[in-house]
């Protein structure tokens, strides 16, 4: 016959088991975490952070609130809470940890996504122009690489890569419609004044390519850019060029409105 004394041992021997495994699978989901803030391969990083999800849930399974629950039913209910709040720890950690996006050489999947857009836009009106700047030759060559899809979109494309000066020079990825403000009198606008121009669908097809291969475009605009043309210069790599530019909040904003006007079917009027 098992005394209460031995029952009593069992008990607290089970529970200091499971508190080792609690304490055991904690540090080293401290150290995989550690391990993620230098790394940059985003494969790496989930497949690091669905393993600490495992790790997690299985250490949060040790804890008495759960594996001492009576009934069976509150063990469920304890357990899903437990697997919630892990999924909730583990995705915060995931956002602090995960590598900002850069360019890079597309592959074919990529291509493919990149052009979706462009394809789906029936017979363009505006051509596409690439530039870079003078003596830039890494985001030269990247520019250069966008030329063929959008020929095989079948965009009225440009075949060259030019190299210009920008008057306000920014980083990243900037599509360029025409403005009404002549170059003479861009000079003597303020530094916080901007110009009206003109939103073609064509912009918005231009924009979602990129977004599409985790890139945030931003806008600029003048009247040396014809009517018909939409210029693409790639600047300088920004640090995480997914990070949301003015362009997105336009998009945003026009998203808005059609929301609450069903009848636009493109985006209309200035920006």
């Amino acid at each position: 016959m098992v005394s209460g004394a031995e029952i009593r041992r069992a008990v607290r021997e089970e529970r200091q088991g499971r508190r080792r495994k609690f304490a055991q699978t904690g540090a080293i989901i401290m150290a995989i975490g550690l391990a993620l803030f230098p790394n940059k391969n985003p494969v790496v990083v989930g497949i690091a952070l669905g393993f600490m999800l495992l790790l997690l849930i299985f250490s949060v399974f040790q804890l008495a609130w759960i594996a001492e629950a009576t009934p069976e039913f509150t063990k469920i209910v304890r357990a899903a809470v437990g697997i919630v709040v892990s999924m909730v720890l583990i995705g915060a950690y995931g956002v602090i940890v995960w590598p900002p996006h850069h360019r890079h050489e597309l592959s074919v999947k990529e291509q493919a996504i990149f052009e979706k857009p462009l394809k789906q836009f029936q017979k363009p009106q505006m051509s596409i122009h690439l530039y870079c700047a003078p003596q830039d030759e890494v985001n030269c060559e990247y520019a250069a690489s966008l030329i063929p899809l959008f020929g095989r979109a079948e965009w009225d494309v440009a075949n060259v890569v030019e190299r210009i000066t920008l008057g306000k020079p920014k980083a990243g990825i900037l599509i360029g419609m025409h403005g009404n403000i002549s170059p003479e009198d861009e000079a003597k606008m303020k530094w916080n004044q901007g110009e009206w121009t003109l939103t073609r669908e064509e912009e918005w097809a231009v924009r979602q390519a990129f977004v599409n291969i985790g890139i945030e475009p931003d806008s600029i605009s003048g009247a040396i850019v014809p009517q018909n043309q939409i210029n693409i210069y790639v600047g300088h790599e920004r640090e995480d060029e997914s990070a949301p530019t003015l362009m997105t909040q336009e998009f945003e904003n026009w998203k808005a409105m059609k929301r609450e006007r069903p009848e636009m079917d493109k985006p209309a009027g200035a920006k």
